[in-house]
């Protein structure tokens, strides 16, 4: 049996995915941790089907009816689109809602226009395409701003809207050249363009969706799995990752050293002052930490009140230098909680080593951090292969 499917049928399939897509999505992304953006998207998706679908019922329903909600959907469609980026990039304002007047607005024209000469195809077809590539080339550049390599779905969206870009453009100018004297459902060219493109833009829509909200909640597990949500420093799930992948030999020529730094009495901050004032102390440690580290060295927060900071290419000399003049910095550093002025204290055990392995300096630097503790606390104690020394005296690490 031969089959042809015109142009009604090939809108009308249209139709059909577009709903089908904004179904899936609205599943996917019902009771689930999602996105910022996702929700106007799907609403988008379905905006856009719905505006298909008065294009395709013009045959039954009166040409104002189609014309208007046919356009202005697709219209409110793009507007909610570029909202979704928006929201997804954290630019989002109040008034940016007003966007979702143009639609509104380019509507009520085409239907006044509809009422008034009903031939005039060219000129409501010129309002309809030049708002709707205005409204996706404000998308593609939201879509594509600040976009990271491996935000690909981001990219996939902006391809797929040039595309539909250039297809609206091309009908437009079609119209005009022939004068208006162009169906919607004619079997031509123009027809099979105008309806393939909304497939495309439906499919790459619902794709771009998809691939966004996954990359993006991917990007969230390996932010949670690799830094410290208080302080913004790597975890000691990043720290042990960074070694076994042999990041830190790799970026040193010689030998590294380590940094153990264990905020004095930490647990009277907590007390006297409640939790939220012993985070504020955590915050301003660490800023103080990402103030006086290169580009290559790696700063951590360990666990509770412990810091580790790993100085590429530095000799113990070096480092212990380092060491002193951070744990002056916190000593003479005013910290405001609460209305109230304190300062903190810190103890530091550093450890240098060239092997490529973490455990051993960090054990090192670690018997040094315990010797500044047992020492009386706002010191600086070294470890080295035999001894860990400090100022008043020495433990041996030889059994």
């Amino acid at each position: 049996m031969h089959i042809v499917f015109d142009a009604q049928t090939m809108l009308f399939m249209d139709v059909v995915l577009g709903f089908c897509l904004s179904i899936a999505l609205s599943f996917s992304i019902h009771d689930r941790f999602v996105c910022p953006g996702a929700k106007a998207w799907v609403t988008a998706l379905f905006s856009s089907t719905a505006g298909l679908l008065f294009l395709w019922l013009r045959l039954f329903v009166p040409l104002w009816i189609s014309v208007a909600f046919g356009n202005g959907l697709i219209l409110i469609a793009h507007a909610l689109l570029w909202l979704g980026f928006r929201q997804y990039t954290n630019r989002h304002t109040p008034k940016d809602n007003l966007v979702l007047l143009t639609p509104v607005v380019v509507s009520m024209v085409l239907l006044w226009l509809t009422n008034i000469d009903p031939n005039n195809i060219t000129l409501r077809s010129n309002i309809a395409a030049y708002t709707l590539i205005c409204l996706i080339i404000m998308t593609i550049f939201e879509a594509l701003k600040n976009r990271k390599v491996i935000e690909t779905g981001r990219l996939l969206c902006a391809i797929s809207l040039s595309f539909t870009i250039a297809c609206t453009l091309f009908r437009a100018l079609t119209i005009q050249k022939f004068a208006g004297n162009v169906s919607l459902f004619e079997n031509n060219l123009n027809s099979l363009i105008l309806m393939v493109s909304s497939g495309i833009s439906l499919v790459g829509t619902g794709i771009s969706v998809m691939l966004i909200s996954s990359q993006w909640l991917q990007q969230r597990l390996y932010m949670h799995a690799t830094y410290d949500a208080l302080t913004g420093l790597y975890n000691r799930y990043a720290l042990t990752e960074l070694s076994e992948t042999g990041s830190i030999t790799k970026n040193a020529s010689s030998r590294w050293s380590i940094a153990i730094i264990d905020i004095d009495h930490f647990k009277r901050v907590n007390d006297q002052y409640g939790h939220p004032a012993g985070d504020d102390v955590l915050r301003e440690i660490a800023s103080i930490l990402k103030a006086h580290v290169r580009h290559r060295d790696i700063v951590t927060r360990y666990g509770g009140e412990e810091f580790v900071v790993v100085l590429i290419d530095c000799d113990l000399q070096q480092t212990r230098n380092w060491a002193e003049r951070i744990r002056a910095q916190i000593e003479s550093r005013e910290i405001r909680i609460q209305g109230h002025s304190i300062h903190v204290t810190v103890s530091i055990g550093i450890a240098t080593s060239s092997d490529s392995e973490l455990d051993p300096a960090i054990n090192a630097a670690d018997s040094a951090l315990y010797l500044a503790k047992r020492s009386g606390r706002n010191q600086v104690h070294v470890c080295t292969e035999e001894s860990c020394v400090g100022m008043n005296g020495s433990i041996s690490l030889k059994n």
